[in-house]
């Protein structure tokens, strides 16, 4: 009888570690496929920032020039679009270079009154006026087809 009972012990725990054993595979599985959702997620996010980023350095080529004064040496103001403004960038160049992409986006090609600064989150902001410029009179003829091409 107490060899029976003996049997009896060792299957019950072997059949309690075996369910044990099956419980962590399974927990393990799902924490895997949650872990392939994340990554998956993450990839499709970043994917998508260095897309925004692309098309925003794209957009910033169009301004061809910008200036922290009301003018800009060898151009005349044709037309002032409205005033922009981004915050929240990482460093100055990026504000910059985000602000010239919202500028060229509502159709300017340069920027005026053009002024920078650190938040004190560490971030940065910018601001100006989006316009459209072209040469001045009596310029190089080569700036002409830079600055009139401000449609796209």
């Amino acid at each position: 009888m107490a060899d029976s009972l003996t049997q009896v012990i060792v299957l019950a725990a072997a059949g309690f570690i075996v369910l044990v054993v099956l419980g962590w595979v399974w927990a393990r599985r799902r924490e895997a496929a949650a872990v392939a959702v994340r990554r998956a997620a993450s990839r499709q996010l970043q994917t998508r920032r260095q897309q925004e980023q692309r098309e925003r350095a794209e957009l910033a080529r169009k301004i061809i020039a910008t200036s922290s004064s009301a003018t800009i040496a060898g151009f005349e103001v044709v037309r002032q679009i409205e005033a922009v403004f981004v915050d929240g960038q990482g460093g100055s160049a990026e504000a910059v270079e985000a602000l010239k992409a919202l500028a060229a986006g509502k159709g300017a090609n340069a920027i005026i009154n053009l002024v920078g600064a650190r938040l004190p989150s560490g971030k940065c902001s910018a601001h100006g006026d989006a316009v459209v410029v072209r040469p001045a009179a009596g310029e190089e003829p080569g700036l002409e087809e830079i600055a009139g091409d401000d449609d796209g």
